[in-house]
């Protein structure tokens, strides 16, 4: 299955990619850990992992066409931060405090 990978920071030149964003060939049934070798990243290298957008662990499992993107521990606060500044997140919070 082929799927999307995005790198943040410094991941980028750690897994030799040199590049934010590149396309992964993996078998199916993969979950984001098995992507870890393949890219030559240690786990403690990886503080935030996002799947389509959305929140994941190391034992999310991927599908074919899936963007999975690994933040290192020195960006994952500002993205986490950021996120919570996505337009969805805003109108959501202005509902519940309605």
């Amino acid at each position: 299955m082929r799927i999307t990978v995005l790198l943040g920071g410094d991941l980028r030149n750690e897994a030799g990619e040199g590049c934010q964003e590149f396309e992964l060939e993996l078998t199916s049934g993969s979950r984001v850990e098995d992507l870890l070798p393949r890219l030559g990243l240690p786990e403690d290298r990886i503080k935030m992992i996002m799947v389509n957008g959305r929140g994941a662990t190391l034992y999310t499992e991927i599908s074919e066409g899936d963007r999975v993107a690994l933040f290192p521990p020195e960006l994952a606060f500002n993205t986490f931060v950021s996120l919570g500044f996505r337009k969805e997140s805003v109108e959501k919070r202005k509902k519940q405090s309605a």
